[in-house]
C-alpha cells in the first residue's frame, strides 16, 4: 500500500493532474445507505395532477350572462357551452316541431372575463383542466353557426383573448369538439372528415404546444394526416411534430367491440393509439348503456385491463362501470413489466381507479449518510409506474432538503414524461450542499408538481407517490430519507445548491431559506405543528372534537379534528358575519356537490380524511371578511345523507375576530461571503401593501425601507444577521430574521488551501497530502493550489509554496 502511494505521488510530480476536481467523483466514494422506507405499493386512492377520475362542470354561457364557477377536482373537465351565441342552438321551435334559426353572436367580453374567473378558481384550488367547447349540451343536432367561418372566427377570438396562453400550465388539454351533439362531433352540420380534419388543424395552431388536441374518432387524424385511414396501424410518429399532440376522447368507452363507432378497426387503431398517448391524451367516459356492452366481451377485465395498459389511459369521467365491484382482482389480470400484487384481492373497480393514468411507486431509495458543508449529497433512486399512463402534462422535478420545518430547494433533472408505464425508472441526483448549511439532520424530498404554483401553493398539482408514509403534503413532495450535515474544516463560501450530474440544463438554486412553519394548509391532515396548536383553539368538547379558526390576508381557515358517526358524510360549515348581517352555509356533498346559499362560492374549498375535516374561505367581497370583523355561530357538522341527512357529529365556536395577519414564507439563510462579494435579500410574504425596515444585528439601517437590501461584504463588520421589520396597513409587525452572514473572508491569498486568510505550513501540510492521495481538494481550494496558475496542480505547486513560505520566514 505505502509503495502503491509513493507510485502515485510520483507520477503526480511528473504528469499533473488537473487542478478542477469533478464533485461528482470525490462524492461518489462516499458510503451509501438505505432509507428506510417501505417500497411496498400502497393502496390509496391518489389524486395526481392531470389524470385520473376526472369531474365534470357544464360552463352555461350566454352573451352578458356567463356565470363563473369554482372547480375543485384534481383534474376537471369544462363543458364550455356556447350555443347561445349560435344560431343553430338560440333559435325557437314552432309548434309543429320546425326550427327557426336565431343569431350568430361574436363570443363577447363577458364570456371572456367570467371564463378567466372560473380559470382563475381553477388555478387558486389546485385544478388541472380539460376542456371542450360545445354548442349543445341537450342532444340537439345541428346546433353550430350558420357558416363554418363564424365558428372560426369564435375560435380565433379565444386565440385573441389569450386565456389558452395564460392558462396554459394548468391546461391538461384541449377537445376539438365544438360540433355536433354535446360536441361530441356527430349530428351536426360540420361534422364530416373534412370539416373535423380543418377544425384539428385550426386547433392545433391555436391551442398553445404541447397542450394535446384530442379527437373524437381515430380517422379524423387520419384525414388530417394526409393518410388512409387502413394506414392507421402502421403510421410512425414524429417525435415533437404536431402530430404527436393528438390524442383521442372516448365517450362510448367499452360500449362495444367499436366503442360505439369509436373505432373501425379496434386492434389497428389501438395500435396507432397506443403511440400517441406517449405524448397526448387518451381518455373519455365508459358507455352509458351497460346492457349493450354486455352483449360483448370488450368490457370484461380479463380484456379491458390490458387494454388499458396497452393504450395509455389517463382518465375516465366519473363513471367506471360499477359492475368491476363484482370482481376480485388477481394474478389472472397481470399485465408484463410491473408489480400489482398489493392490489391482489382487491376489487378490478378499485384497481382501475386508482391506476388511470400514472402511479409512481417508490421501489429503492439509497442515499449518503453524512456530507461536509459544500460537499455532495448523493441520491439514488428506483421509481416504478404502475399506472396505465405515463404523465402527459409538464412535470417540474426538485429535490427539498427540510429541517424542522425549514427548507431549501432545487430543480432537477428528471423527465417524468418519459417515465413510461410498466416501466422502472433508476435515477440518481447528485446535489452540492451550501457551504454553510446547518449541521445536523436533514430530511431529503423529491417534488414532482404541474403549473407554476407560489410558495404559498407549495402543495397543490403536486405528485404523490404510493408509498406508505412518505408525503409531506405542507411541500407536496415525496420523503426520500435522511442524512447529516457535518461542519466543514475550512469556511465555505459557495453557497449554491444544486444538481451536479444533471444531463439536461437546470437552474442552481442561491440556497434560499423558506419555511412551512405557521402556514395553514386545506388538505385534510395535520401538515405541520402550527396548525392545529392551543393558540388557534376555538371551541371543544366532552367528545374530543376541537374546532380551530386562524386567518391571512387572503383566507379563513377553519379546522376540525370531529367524533363523527356517518355512512355517507356530507360536511357543512355555517357561520355568521356580525358586521354585515350575513349568514353563510356551504356542504360538500361525497359526489362532489357543493351547496352555498351566498352564490358562487369562488376559491372556497374543502379537504377531509377520517377525524380530520378542513375549510378555507376567501375574505374580501365574496364574504365581507376583513381585518377587525367578528364572526358568530362558526359550527362544522356532519350529516348522514344515507340516514335522512341526520347530525352525525357536530362542533361550533361562539366567535371569532378577523386579525390582521399576513404569512411569511422566509427563514433565516446562512451564509459566508468573499470580501467584497455582494448579497441580495428579499423577504417572501403573502402580503400587499407591506412595509419594510431593514435591520442589522437588531439595529436599524438607515434608508433600507425597499423590500430588497443588498449587502456587500466589505470586512468582519458586515457580519451578523439581517432581518426585515415588515408592516402591514394594518399595523400588524413581523420581524423575519433573513440571513445570517458567518465570515467575510479575505481575497484569494495565493497558497491558503484551508481557506483561513493566511498562508501557512498547515496549507503545505494539505497540498502534500492530496499530492499523496489522502485528501481531496474542493475547486476553491484547488484554485488556491494553483501556485503557478498553470490551471494544473501538481509538485511544480507543492515547490512554489514552499518557496513563499521560506519568503515569509526570511
Amino acid at each position: 500500500m505505502k509503495l502503491t502511494k509513493a507510485i502515485a505521488a510520483a507520477a503526480v510530480f511528473v504528469c499533473g493532474i488537473t487542478w478542477l476536481p469533478a464533485l461528482s467523483s470525490y462524492a461518489s466514494e462516499d458510503p451509501l445507505v438505505d432509507s428506510g422506507i417501505d417500497y411496498t405499493e400502497s393502496m390509496e386512492t391518489l389524486l395526481n395532477p392531470g389524470a385520473g377520475y376526472s369531474s365534470t362542470v357544464a360552463v352555461n354561457c350566454k352573451p352578458n350572462d356567463t356565470k363563473v364557477y369554482n372547480p375543485t377536482s384534481s383534474l376537471v373537465v369544462l363543458f364550455v357551452d356556447i350555443g347561445a351565441f349560435s344560431s343553430g342552438a338560440n333559435g325557437t321551435t314552432n309548434e309543429d316541431g320546425t326550427y327557426v334559426d336565431g343569431t350568430d353572436y361574436d363570443l363577447n367580453e363577458t364570456f371572456f372575463t367570467n371564463f378567466r374567473k372560473t380559470l382563475e378558481n381553477c388555478r387558486k384550488n389546485g385544478c388541472t383542466i380539460g376542456i371542450r367547447f360545445r354548442y349543445d349540451a341537450n342532444g340537439v343536432r345541428n346546433p353550430e353557426p350558420a357558416t363554418f367561418e363564424q365558428m372560426c372566427r369564435h375560435i380565433e377570438q379565444i386565440r385573441e383573448d389569450g386565456f389558452l396562453e395564460d392558462y396554459q400550465d394548468i391546461i391538461a388539454y384541449v377537445e376539438s369538439g365544438f360540433v355536433g351533439c354535446y360536441g361530441e362531433q356527430w349530428g351536426g352540420k360540420y361534422c364530416s372528415l373534412e370539416d373535423k380534419a380543418k377544425l384539428l388543424d385550426l386547433l392545433l395552431d391555436v391551442v398553445p404546444d404541447p397542450i394535446p388536441v384530442t379527437v373524437r374518432t381515430p380517422n379524423i387524424f387520419a384525414k388530417w394526416a394526409g393518410i388512409e385511414e387502413s394506414e392507421l396501424g402502421e403510421y410512425v410518429l414524429e417525435p415533437g411534430s404536431k402530430a404527436s399532440r393528438v390524442g383521442l376522447y372516448n365517450d362510448g368507452y367499452m360500449g362495444s367491440d367499436s366503442d360505439l363507432g369509436t373505432f373501425h378497426d379496434r386492434k389497428r387503431d389501438l395500435k396507432w393509439l397506443r403511440q400517441q398517448t406517449l405524448t397526448s391524451y387518451y381518455g373519455g367516459e365508459f358507455s352509458g348503456n351497460l346492457d349493450f356492452a354486455k352483449k360483448y366481451d370488450t368490457y370484461l377485465p380479463e380484456n379491458a385491463v390490458p387494454e388499458m395498459y396497452y393504450s395509455h389511459l389517463s382518465y375516465i369521467n366519473s363513471n367506471i362501470y360499477a359492475l368491476y365491484k363484482d370482481y376480485t382482482f388477481g394474478e389472472s389480470y397481470d399485465v408484463d413489466g410491473v408489480d400489482n400484487s398489493a392490489y391482489y384481492g382487491e376489487t378490478v373497480f378499485k384497481f382501475i381507479r386508482d391506476h388511470l393514468g400514472y402511479r409512481f411507486v417508490l421501489r429503492d431509495c439509497d442515499l449518503s449518510e453524512s456530507v461536509s458543508q459544500n460537499g455532495v449529497l448523493r441520491v439514488c433512486t428506483k421509481i416504478e409506474n404502475t399506472g396505465f399512463a405515463n404523465p402527459i402534462m409538464r412535470q417540474n422535478a426538485e429535490i427539498i432538503l427540510e429541517k424542522d420545518g425549514n427548507y431549501i430547494k432545487t430543480e432537477v433533472d428528471a423527465n417524468t414524461n418519459q417515465w413510461y408505464s410498466c416501466s422502472t425508472n433508476e435515477k440518481e441526483f447528485d446535489l452540492k450542499l451550501p457551504g454553510e448549511l446547518e449541521p445536523g439532520k436533514w430530511n431529503v424530498y423529491l417534488k414532482i408538481s404541474s403549473g407554476e404554483n407560489s410558495l404559498g401553493e407549495m402543495n397543490v398539482r403536486s405528485v404523490q407517490f404510493a408509498n406508505h408514509d412518505v408525503w409531506n403534503s405542507a411541500i407536496g413532495a415525496n420523503y426520500l430519507g435522511s442524512f447529516s450535515v457535518t461542519k466543514a474544516d475550512t469556511i465555505q463560501t459557495d453557497n449554491s445548491f444544486y444538481q451536479t450530474n444533471a444531463e439536461q440544463d437546470v437552474s442552481h438554486s442561491d440556497g434560499k431559506m423558506y419555511t412551512y412553519q405557521d402556514i395553514s394548509v386545506v388538505d385534510g391532515s395535520v401538515s405541520n405543528d402550527s396548525e392545529y396548536t392551543e393558540d388557534n383553539l376555538c371551541a371543544s368538547d366532552e367528545n374530543g372534537s376541537r374546532l380551530y379558526i386562524t386567518n391571512n390576508d387572503q383566507y379563513l381557515y377553519v379546522f376540525a379534528d370531529l367524533t363523527y358517526d356517518a355512512v355517507s358524510p356530507v360536511y357543512n360549515l355555517s357561520l355568521k358575519n356580525k358586521a354585515n348581517g350575513k349568514s353563510y352555509w356551504i356542504y360538500y356533498q361525497g359526489n362532489g356537490f357543493v351547496y352555498f346559499n351566498q352564490g358562487v362560492p369562488s376559491t372556497c374549498t374543502q379537504k377531509h380524511n377520517g377525524r380530520i375535516i378542513e375549510y378555507r374561505l376567501p375574505l374580501g367581497d365574496l364574504t365581507g371578511f376583513e381585518p377587525g370583523v367578528e364572526i358568530a355561530d362558526i359550527s362544522v357538522t356532519v350529516q348522514d345523507q344515507s340516514n335522512s341527512w341526520v347530525n352525525a357529529g357536530s362542533i361550533k365556536a361562539q366567535s371569532y375576530t378577523i386579525q390582521d395577519n399576513f404569512d411569511v414564507y422566509s427563514a433565516k439563510q446562512t451564509i459566508s461571503l468573499m470580501e467584497n462579494d455582494a448579497v441580495t435579500l428579499e423577504p417572501e410574504t403573502s402580503g400587499t401593501d407591506l412595509t419594510y425596515q431593514w435591520l442589522h444585528n437588531d439595529e436599524e439601517i438607515p434608508g433600507a425601507v425597499e423590500k430588497t437590501y443588498t449587502v456587500t461584504a466589505k470586512d468582519q463588520e458586515d457580519c451578523g444577521v439581517y432581518s426585515v421589520r415588515i408592516l402591514s396597513q394594518g399595523g400588524t409587525s413581523k420581524t423575519v430574521d433573513v440571513c445570517e452572514i458567518k465570515n467575510v473572508v479575505s481575497a484569494v491569498v495565493p497558497g491558503d488551501l484551508n481557506q483561513d486568510g493566511i498562508c501557512s505550513a498547515a496549507d503545505l501540510v494539505m497540498l502534500q497530502k492530496y499530492l499523496l492521495g489522502d485528501l481531496e481538494l474542493t475547486q476553491e481550494q484547488a484554485l488556491r493550489a494553483d501556485m503557478t496558475q498553470d490551471q494544473v496542480v501538481n509538485g511544480f505547486d507543492l515547490v512554489r509554496l514552499r518557496l513563499a513560505l521560506s519568503e515569509v520566514s526570511e
